[in-house]
């Protein structure tokens, strides 16, 4: 015979079981967050004119909408997705602003959390990077909040209402010759940034990130060259970039075969959640 457990017993499962969904949540949170905010530069555009980009060479590879998915699993199964989608102003010759919406969702035992951004960027000729001045995000579930940013200064300071609560950062420049790795970004704009910097073949870059309490830094390494096998596309050869700061369980795969995208993520951990790029694609203007 089975032993029926007891009601204390069974009273004892619940809390345990929200401990352990509450730290598999937080392992996937920074693999969610990178996910959603990859853009994707064109296999065209190679490192050898990447050095001094104008506006009109950002025009010509952001023309186009796109929309990525990305699928979440947790050991070998689906526990959520994430969707994007990125639309650029063509209003004037040369299309350097773009407007992102993101939306996803991570349903694991008996919870549910939502994640939800609108944001908008740009490309700036004079600093020769990507700039965010505003974005606004909304969670639900166990880490539920609403957030806007404002961020000015060319990307050195901000203003954050979290909830009702207002908040001031200002970042520290001391590296005047790189101002580039001292910019807030958000989620999406992080995204743009990292591939600009692949492309360009940096291969040591530090970034920066407007969280809702902090500001989070990030320290990136290219490692190496591997060949991994995805479910839809078999095998490809992708670059693996990892972060070598305190976010250092992060690990990342883009393909040159599918425009430079993220289509590996997860973290150098056991029990890591896995993010995989399940679709992309684009529509331009003829």
């Amino acid at each position: 015979m089975h032993a029926t457990p007891s009601k204390a017993q069974s009273n004892m499962v619940k809390p345990n079981m929200t401990k352990l969904t509450n730290k598999i949540l937080k392992a996937l949170t920074p693999l969610c967050l990178l996910a959603y905010c990859l853009v994707d530069f064109t296999s065209q555009l190679h490192a050898n004119v990447m050095g001094s980009l104008t506006a009109k060479t950002i025009s010509d590879f952001h023309q186009c909408d796109k929309n990525f998915e990305y699928d979440v699993y947790f050991l070998g199964k689906k526990v959520g997705y994430l969707h994007r989608q990125i639309k650029w102003d063509n209003s004037k010759p040369t299309a350097t602003k773009a407007t992102v919406a993101s939306y996803g969702e991570v349903t694991f035992l008996w919870l549910d959390s939502t994640y939800q951004q609108q944001s908008a960027m740009h490309y700036s000729p004079q600093y020769q990077h990507f700039l965010t001045p505003r974005f606004s995000q909304k969670l639900t579930g166990i880490k539920s909040r609403e957030m806007v940013a404002e961020i000015s200064d060319n990307g050195l300071s901000s203003r954050v209402i979290l909830d009702t609560k207002v908040s001031q950062y200002q970042q520290k420049n001391e590296e005047e010759n790189n101002k580039e790795n001292h910019a807030l970004y958000d989620l999406d704009t992080l995204g743009a940034q990292i591939r600009l910097n692949l492309l360009q073949g940096n291969t040591r870059f530090n970034l920066s990130r407007q969280a809702s309490k902090k500001v989070e830094r990030y320290q990136f390494e290219v490692a190496e060259q591997e060949v991994i096998i995805h479910e839809k596309w078999g095998e490809l050869t992708a670059i693996k970039v990892i972060e070598v700061g305190e976010h250092e369980n992060i690990v990342l795969w883009f393909s040159s075969k599918h425009d430079h995208q993220l289509i590996k993520a997860e973290l150098d951990m056991i029990f890591s959640p896995v993010v995989w790029l399940s679709h992309f694609s684009k529509q331009c203007d003829t």
